[in-house]
């Protein structure tokens, strides 16, 4: 254990080729909960699944940090009533980063749940307000995909057949076809572009 330690402070945990690196050389120690009984130890612990997550969320390979962070959630419960000046911190940022790969992996109503969580801790951080506004948008854009093609099915088949169906009332059909049609390319091609910039900078 000591000799893990001392390989731990000679790294750069901010570099995700040797924080991997590292983990998976002793993937078999960190992975034994049973380890971590200590106060010290348990936060080791957690820092080093932390950096991990990171380093596998740049990776892409989400799923992979869902796991780990499930670990880490297991070893917050035992540093709870340790009297840890770390717990917040450490609790705040597997919020954080379950919030995103959720978010990642399309499970925008999951990761709201987290950030959610994270905006009652912290009111005014706006990197967590614009991951939960995101996310918010991108539910929203969900439940719309269907309606728009409905919508791009009628204007179809009122444009071709129109006049043989609706007869003389066919303007009472257009009138708000029209207005609907405003809002949807408003939509699709206006405020779908905002959503699409706001989440390339969530990244």
């Amino acid at each position: 254990m000591d000799n893990i330690r001392t390989e731990l402070y000679k790294i750069d945990m901010n570099n995700t080729d040797e924080i991997l690196k590292f983990y998976k050389k002793h993937k078999a120690y960190y992975e034994n909960l049973n380890k971590a009984i200590d106060k010290m130890t348990i936060e080791e612990f957690i820092l080093v699944k932390q950096k991990y997550c990171v380093a596998l969320e740049k990776q892409k390979q989400y799923s992979e940090v869902l796991i780990v962070l499930e670990q880490v959630y297991k070893l917050l419960e035992r540093l709870k009533n340790k009297s840890s000046e770390h717990y917040s911190v450490f609790y705040e940022k597997t919020l954080f980063w379950e919030g995103v790969v959720l978010g990642r992996q399309g499970k925008y109503s999951e990761s709201n749940e987290r950030f959610e969580k994270l905006i009652v801790i912290d009111p005014k951080n706006e990197r967590y307000q614009d991951w939960y506004f995101t996310n918010k948008d991108w539910i929203f854009k969900k439940k719309i995909d269907f309606w728009e093609y409905i919508l791009l099915f009628i204007m179809l088949i009122t444009v071709l057949f129109g006049k043989h169906i609706f007869g003389k009332y066919l303007l009472y059909i257009d009138l708000p076809l029209f207005i609907i049609f405003v809002c949807w390319f408003i939509y699709r091609f206006i405020y779908r572009k905002i959503i699409r910039y706001r989440e390339k900078h969530n990244k």
